[in-house]
């Protein structure tokens, strides 16, 4: 009697075993030599074929789903359903002012010139890292003269790239015809989509990006973007219903930029690449510099976002909501930190607190963070919740570290032992630091040391916090500082801070600190050094509080306007950030010492030259 199949392998030698194993079962193959003859044959036929089929139906399989997808277009499209657009390359953007010069012109075309525009798609140049690259001013603007046949253009924005317009025909006998953009470097923010009547009509319709159904009608012309299977992204209208649907014949006209993405981010220098209305005297003065240039969102971005995103509806609530919606529209984002005003400190109730850290800098421009708030989050926020984007508060690290090392198991001399010693921290500051969830793990850091080189037996590291302030030399100076650990207290009667110099009636300072009986806070002074004796200037320059971390300095002017680095010894070797917090290792100041161990290179004759590193300096 013959046996069922067993259908329950995947593999290619299981899948002919089995086949092998079934056949044998039949009286007509009992005595049959398999692997001698041609039925062998006929078995690797029949096991590919099965190996291949399942193999295939497990990829399909996989497919389906947006975690385990593995084709970009599939990814893409399951985020479709959940209604997420993957972000496009974004463009460095810089901004300028354009100073166009008439003087030299006809004095007829000098008094009949009043007005100037400088039109969208009119190209700059500059050269970044020794390659040139064009951009393209977004928008069209005019202004008029001003004295001595000037025209000033303030606040041109300008975006790295190459500008291009496409049209099409509207065609409705097409069931849901799209409108592809063939360049899959496209900054898709700005795309501008205009549609007019027929080829002869002069007038376009300008059309808006689809955001939400709110106030959407059958008359309301607003555009859809997807991106498509093939990588290319593609727009298309409403039905009638939502959103107006062209007529037939109508001219679709698409300009946009596309761009080289973050490659010119940081380039500050440019001049005009086209007269402004047939005048070349033009001179261009950068207000800021190159910035927030980005890759096309990759598809683990996508996998992360677009769930976050699908369950905030679009509708920022919690503090989570708005980290969703901002990383969706706003892509200069190195790391984000958002909090409700009941975990601020102090609490403020009705607000939500936004901390950003762009790509490229330190903080957000404040037209950035204006934009943020006017067109990302306005309509999407509750009412009366009011959203406050605050820049980030970094806190840097000064680092002492020593390492013991073994010349007989390396042939490295000590001067490239530190090298690469310092090449591990600065892989560490650029992996684990400079963002918001970023903690600074002291065995974790003493773990990549004694791990960089074989012959490093051990090492220890001395943090030290420290911030920058810039003194004004107008004023009086009032500065709150926040670090990210509570201070180490030690001995009441030493200084919790200390300061490089600064220049006060010509001479130079410090600032110290003293305890106030009684008191937890201690209370900043000022003194310079006389005959090698401190002498307090200003017994009452602010204030310290160990067990928050915060240093208040006042009621002092300086000389210059240098910056002056204020110093704290953490209570903790592990550090963390809170609310808009970041950490930070500056190179600068990470001192290096190796020292030979002699324990290790000579047994137990060398404890007696075994020396220990002081945990304070």
């Amino acid at each position: 009697m013959a046996s069922n199949l067993n259908v329950t392998e995947l593999d290619f030698d299981q899948i002919k075993s089995n086949l092998k194993n079934y056949l044998k079962t039949q009286s007509e193959f009992n005595d049959y030599d398999f692997e001698g003859s041609g039925m062998s044959v006929l078995l690797d036929v029949l096991a590919y074929n099965t190996h291949y089929n399942a193999m295939a139906a497990h990829f399909s399989l996989n497919e389906a789903f947006l975690d385990s997808a593995q084709i970009r277009g599939n990814v893409v499209t399951r985020a479709k359903l959940l209604g997420y657009t993957p972000r496009s390359k974004l463009a460095p953007r810089a901004m300028t002012n354009v100073v166009v010069d008439i003087s030299d012109s006809a004095e007829f075309v000098r008094n009949n010139t009043n007005n100037l525009t400088l039109q969208r798609g009119t190209t700059f140049k500059t050269n970044h890292e020794g390659k040139e690259y064009g951009y393209i001013s977004t928008a069209t603007t005019t202004t008029h003269k001003s004295d001595n046949e000037i025209f000033n253009f303030n606040n041109i924005e300008i975006a790295q790239g190459t500008y291009k317009s496409v049209r099409y025909r509207v065609d409705n006998d097409i069931q849901n015809q799209k409108f592809q953009i063939n360049d899959r470097d496209v900054d898709m923010s700005t795309l501008r989509v205009r549609v007019r009547e027929h080829e002869q009509s002069s007038s376009y319709q300008i059309y808006t990006k689809f955001e939400s159904l709110l106030n959407v009608t059958a008359d309301s012309h607003v555009f859809y973007t997807q991106e498509n299977a093939n990588g290319f992204y593609e727009i298309y209208f409403g039905d009638g219903v939502t959103g107006y649907k062209p007529t037939n014949n109508n001219i679709v006209t698409l300009d946009y930029i596309y761009t080289d993405a973050s490659d010119s981010n940081g380039a500050t220098e440019f001049v005009m690449g086209d007269m402004v209305e047939g005048f070349s005297g033009i001179t261009v003065n950068t207000t800021k510099a190159a910035a927030g240039g980005t890759d096309q969102e990759s598809m683990e971005s996508i996998r992360f976002n677009a769930p976050l995103t699908f369950t905030t509806q679009n509708r920022a609530v919690t503090s989570d909501d708005y980290r969703a919606i901002i990383q969706k529209d706003f892509a200069n984002i190195s790391s984000i930190s958002c909090w409700g005003g009941e975990d601020n400190s102090p609490p403020d109730y009705g607000k939500v607190y936004i901390a950003i850290k762009p790509l490229t800098a330190e903080a957000l421009t404040a037209d950035e963070k204006l934009f943020i708030k006017q067109n990302i989050l306005k309509g999407k926020n509750v009412v009366s919740i009011i959203p406050v984007i605050i820049e980030p508060n970094f806190t840097y690290l000064e680092l002492d570290v020593f390492f013991k090392y073994n010349p007989n198991l390396t042939d490295r001399a000590a001067a490239n032992l530190s090298a690469v010693v310092r090449d591990t921290i600065d892989d560490y500051d650029f992996t684990y630091l400079n963002k918001f969830d970023g903690v600074f793990r002291h065995s974790q850091l003493l773990s990549l040391i004694d791990s960089s080189d074989p012959s490093i037996q051990n090492s220890t590291v001395r943090p030290y916090m420290f911030m920058n302030i810039t003194p004004s030399t107008d004023s009086d100076n009032n500065f709150e500082l926040n670090y990210t650990s509570p201070f180490n207290v030690g001995k009441t009667s030493e200084s919790i801070i200390t300061s490089t110099g600064f220049d006060m009636a010509g001479e130079t300072h410090y600032f110290n600190d003293v305890e106030v009986p009684g008191l937890s806070e201690r209370r900043v002074i000022i003194y310079k050094i006389v005959a090698n004796t401190k002498v307090v200037v200003i017994a009452d320059a602010g204030s310290v509080y160990p067990s928050t971390g915060k240093v208040v300095l006042n009621n002092f002017r300086a000389d210059t306007a240098n910056a002056i680095k204020i110093t704290v010894v953490p209570d903790s070797l592990d550090l963390a950030p809170k609310r808009d917090q970041l950490i930070s290792i500056n190179s600068n100041f990470v001192t290096i010492t190796p020292e030979i161990d002699t324990i290790a290179l000579q047994g137990s004759s060398g404890t007696i030259d075994y020396t220990t590193t002081s945990r304070t300096r």
